[in-house]
């Protein structure tokens, strides 16, 4: 946790989110806090609160192997080559638009 007094910055130790929930009005809610802490419910003020386990997240794993990597590679390229050819078709329908605009406009 970074506090800041004047124009300094200090960094304080390190404290995990916990999710905590009122056993007051049943509102759940995360906090930076210490272990130990019970902290008092945002919605009602109460300090009956009582600490929660929250799902892990799970493990970010891209690629799994090379055969993957080139087969998302591959998909990629196509993507790519797909969003620039539409991309050139729209510049040039609009350039023709704007053509057929001004040569239109001038003849009545």
């Amino acid at each position: 946790m970074i506090t800041r007094s004047g124009s300094a910055a200090t960094i304080a130790p390190a404290m995990p989110i916990y999710e905590f929930e009122c056993e007051e009005c049943g509102a759940r809610f995360e906090e930076l806090t210490s272990v130990g802490a019970r902290p008092a419910c945002p919605t009602c003020g109460s300090r009956q609160t009582k600490r929660r386990y929250s799902a892990q997240a799970p493990m970010s794993r891209l690629v799994k192997s090379r055969g993957d990597a080139r087969k998302q590679e591959a998909k990629n390229a196509q993507l790519h080559a797909k969003a620039k050819s539409d991309f050139k078709a729209k510049r040039q329908r609009a350039r023709a638009a704007k053509q057929a605009q001004k040569g239109g406009g001038g003849s009545g």
